[in-house]
């Protein structure tokens, strides 16, 4: 049997690059050797491309430490890279945030020709755009919670209308990042005012939304099977933070418990229905590809959607390989599933 050449594409310029080459590991690490022959492309934060013909032998530690070892070679402008693409069946996105969640390497491998996993450019674009997704879910009849949008310059008089319309506690996140990076939770109005202008520096425009609160939060994943979009078994999310919600640290330091199939009293078949519903109308309403994950708050049975997530985290610590292994899968056979869409697209 002839092997896929795959690239494994990890790192980035965004605030998530150090998950995504976690990320990366994982992929290149479960990987079929009988079936693939793995190339490794970690992309720099100042977008230099750092390319390894082979990974076999290759440890986290070169990952990360991506300059100075000795399987790498580069960094290679983008440009000026036609090395890196020689020979190329599929590229693996191990991307995340800004410039692979956000349709721009979509855009670039979609010019080259070469075939990639994951969401097309369109949706990865307003998938990734926190606000634009929003006013998707909106014109779909999806359920999403109230918010506002304040913009770069926008002065006090803005920021008492945002309160005089949510109340507290609201949540403030930049439009176009993930991982529960560049975003948070004010109680009042003085926190608010700290994250709108905070956010305001690196940002056109920070979305503010009304806190769910007495709701509980879940994720479920939807993975695409011979073009037919299934939502796998949601998971229940129940952070440890004082604050009560999903953030960086419960994401990906052990700071939650994360419960698949989820345990009572939401273990019903008419909660799993409606989660399940739900994400599957959020991937095709953007009209994703292959694979995505909706976050949602449940609370009174309403479903609000909170984002989509077009490239799913793939670490040991990432929720969709979670819930693929509930009903036996192993994250091989993921993988396999997520490169066979990529060869059908």
């Amino acid at each position: 049997m002839t092997k896929l050449n795959i690239t494994v594409i990890m790192g980035g310029p965004s605030a998530e690059h150090e998950i995504s080459l976690k990320t990366g590991f994982q992929v290149i690490s479960n990987l079929s050797k009988s079936k693939y022959t793995v190339s490794a492309l970690v992309v720099s934060k100042d977008t230099k491309f750092y390319f390894a013909r082979s990974t076999v032998g290759i440890s986290e530690y070169d990952i990360e430490n991506f300059c100075c070892s000795p399987f790498f070679k580069g960094g290679f402008n983008p440009c000026s890279s036609l090395l890196v693409w020689d020979n190329v069946d599929i590229a693996f996105l191990a991307l995340h945030g800004e410039f692979g969640e956000d349709g721009t390497i979509q855009g670039y491998l979609r010019t080259l020709g070469i075939k990639y996993t994951g969401c097309g450019v369109v949706s990865s674009a307003v998938g990734m755009h926190k606000i634009l997704a929003k006013k998707v879910f909106e014109a779909s009849g999806i359920p999403t919670p109230q918010y506002s949008v304040f913009r770069q310059g926008a002065g006090e008089f803005e920021i008492k209308k945002i309160v005089a319309k949510h109340k507290f506690p609201v949540f403030v996140k930049a439009p176009q990042s993930g991982s529960s990076k560049l975003m948070g939770r004010a109680e009042n109005e003085p926190q608010l005012r700290n994250l709108l202008l905070e956010l305001s520096n690196d940002c056109k425009s920070v979305l503010v939304e009304t806190a769910i609160t007495g709701g509980e939060e879940f994720s479920c994943p939807v993975i695409e099977k011979n073009g037919t979009p299934t939502a796998l078994q949601p998971i229940f999310i129940k952070p440890n933070n004082k604050d009560g919600y999903f953030d960086y640290n419960a994401k990906y330091l052990g700071e939650s418990k994360e419960i698949c199939p989820p345990p009572p009293p939401f273990d019903n078949k008419e909660t799993i229905d409606l989660l399940q519903r739900t994400a599957i109308a959020v991937h095709t309403a953007l009209e994703c590809d292959s694979y995505s994950r909706t976050d949602i708050i449940l609370k009174d049975g309403i479903a609000y959607v909170l984002e989509i997530n077009t490239l799913p985290g793939m670490t040991s610590a990432s929720l969709l390989p979670k819930s693929f292994a509930v009903d036996g899968g192993s994250f091989g056979e993921l993988l396999d599933i997520i490169i066979e869409n990529a060869i059908k697209s």
